[in-house]
């Protein structure tokens, strides 16, 4: 980061003087929140810059690791100072808790000092309270319970000119970082998308005909009854041939002039065994040509719900959008078999349903208090935000919203988006749903 930039920066927190709140809302992201005004701290190594948005950030998950807890001491505090040091690339924050017993001073020093970048809380004797990476192998370490070397200044400092920051500044910031990692990142979602789009795709071409099924339903039912009408005459060593000669029976039930050849299934004990292997063979295949449609159902609306995916991907504004369709796959609340789509908003687990089955079985997956979602008067997916008795954020809420029209397979027009607690919608038939008690979003694409 830009050393006149920091200095701006710098500057323009003195204008400053209460921390509402400083949270982590990515990996490497920091959201700081100044008197009303959001402040994004990105701490990503050689990549750290500090920018602002139009619109909250909303990540995929929540953090609750101890420097996430103690980031709490900002809460309502009071900043005292704001100042970079010297002619490090180190902006240091000097607050004070608003009710803490004693008054203390803490500093939050944020370091874009390339490899080294780190977020650390330290105590008015600059001992670490927490940090957001640990540092133990260093000639500089940060380790928790201990003192904090400064960081010594540069022996040639080049000569910078501090910036004049204004939010216009600030949010074009952000827009070059977000154009410059979201090509990348949306290339990577959709190749991943586009695998499953062709593995689908060729699922559909290895679907059999219903005729085809059908024929084959009736020749295991034949080869069945023919067996069992045999049996008595069946010599058992046979059994361990490859296949059998036997002739047909005609209308009345007797022997036709007309044979039929019958393969010995492997791992068969006997003919009567085999003749029961048949009729299950013909019992399956004649299921599966009666739903057959449903398969192929679901299939095709798997694609329609991939190219939808797709397009929330290409029209994406930020790479928070993107990670909420890629959550980390170690997520403790994520099924490895989930027979719905499953994502996260913030931590937050949504589930959507593809198709009525799926919209069924997230229907009945999900407990009385969670958050159920849907377009009003538009045949749709059911969306369920797992939240159980905790407050869903409103921002959380409006996201998945906004993502539900996303999916929908009408382009463009103005949706409204339903919500209410689970408790209070009713299946009527399939996945066929009354509600009550609900509250209304508005959304045009």
């Amino acid at each position: 980061m830009n050393l006149g930039l920091l200095k701006g920066i710098s500057a323009h927190f003195s204008c400053f003087s209460k921390i509402y709140w400083c949270r982590r809302v990515d990996d490497n992201l920091l959201a700081l929140n100044l008197e009303g005004k959001v402040f994004y701290l990105d701490l990503t190594r050689s990549q750290s810059m500090i920018f602002c948005a139009k619109e909250a950030i909303l990540g995929a998950k929540s953090y609750h690791a101890p420097f996430d807890i103690k980031l709490g001491l900002c809460h309502n505090a009071r900043l005292l100072k704001s100042q970079v040091d010297g002619d490090n690339r180190i902006l240091q924050l000097r607050f004070t808790p608003q009710n803490a017993y004693k008054k203390q001073e803490f500093t939050l020093e944020l370091e874009f000092t390339g490899k080294h970048t780190n977020a650390i809380l330290l105590d008015s004797k600059r001992v670490v309270i927490e940090a957001l990476r640990h540092i133990s192998e260093s000639i500089r370490p940060v380790r928790v319970g201990k003192p904090l070397d400064p960081l010594p200044q540069p022996t040639n400092p080049k000569p910078s000119e501090i910036v004049a920051v204004s939010d216009e500044l600030l949010e074009e910031l952000y827009h070059n970082r977000t154009d410059r990692l979201l090509h990348t990142a949306k290339a990577q979602q959709l190749k991943s998308i586009e695998s499953k789009e062709t593995n689908i795709k060729q699922l559909l071409q290895e679907i059999p005909k219903t005729s085809a099924l059908q024929e084959l339903a009736a020749r295991y039912s034949l080869y069945a009854h023919t067996i069992t009408a045999h049996l008595h005459e069946l010599d058992s060593e046979d059994i361990h041939r490859d296949c059998i000669s036997l002739s047909c029976l005609d209308s009345a039930g007797l022997d036709s002039k007309q044979c039929v050849q019958i393969p010995i299934l492997e791992r068969t004990a006997s003919f009567s065994q085999l003749a029961q292997r048949y009729f299950a063979l013909s019992k399956k295949s004649a299921k599966k040509a009666q739903n057959l449609h449903l398969q192929i159902q679901n299939l095709e609306s798997s694609l329609q719900f991939l190219n939808a995916q797709k397009s929330l991907i290409e029209n994406a504004q930020t790479l928070a959008d993107l990670k909420i369709f890629s959550p980390p796959k170690s997520h403790k609340r994520l099924k490895k078999h989930q027979n719905f789509e499953v994502f996260f908003i913030n931590g937050m687990k949504i589930g959507v349903g593809k198709n009525s089955t799926q919209n069924l079985a997230l229907l009945k997956s999900a407990s009385g208090e969670d958050i159920w979602l849907h377009i009003c008067d538009i045949p749709s997916s059911h969306m369920i935000i797992f939240c159980g008795k905790a407050k869903a954020r409103d921002e959380v809420i409006s996201k998945a919203g906004e993502i539900l029209v996303g999916l929908c397979g009408v382009k463009t027009g103005r949706f409204r988006v339903d919500y209410t607690r689970r408790k209070f919608v009713k299946i009527t038939q399939g996945a066929n749903v009354v509600y009550g008690k609900y509250q209304s979003l508005e959304y045009s694409k």
